[in-house]
């Protein structure tokens, strides 16, 4: 259990943050113009953050398990960030003053935790192992 923990430090950080950010009422935001389609990105760098996270902390098995492992790192790290998405835009819609959820921040959130599913993918992946599995085939 001590492992699960500690590896899973840098997602539950990330998730933390993400939840406190999202869980400010509306009156903690400056009323500045906004620019059109600034909270799309910044709703994709969160979760692309949160999902490398999810991943990174699980670096070390990422790197020296095969590939069947980097795959459902991959999915199941997607699938947390695409359900943590939509959990706090749920959340925004019903319980935070002058919030409101939307379909489609949680869309940049699937986005976003789908590009840092890649990222993190590509970013850990040990090329020496992924040639000799290619050789093994």
């Amino acid at each position: 259990m001590k492992r699960l923990t500690r590896n899973s430090y840098p997602g539950i950080l990330c998730a933390a943050v993400i939840l406190l950010l999202t869980g400010l009422p509306g009156t903690c935001f400056p009323p500045v113009k906004p620019i059109v389609g600034l909270d799309k990105v910044i709703h994709m760098l969160m979760y692309a953050g949160f999902t490398f996270a999810l991943i990174w902390g699980y670096r070390e098995p990422f790197r020296e398990r095969g590939m069947d492992y980097r795959k459902k790192a991959f999915w199941i790290a997607v699938i947390i960030g695409v359900a943590y998405g939509a959990l706090t835009e749920i959340m925004q819609e019903t319980l935070i003053p002058l919030r409101t959820g939307s379909v489609y921040d949680w869309i940049a959130d699937v986005i976003g935790s789908v590009f840092g599913a890649v990222i993190a993918y590509f970013f850990l992946r040990d090329r020496n192992n992924l040639k000799n599995e290619a050789l093994d085939k």
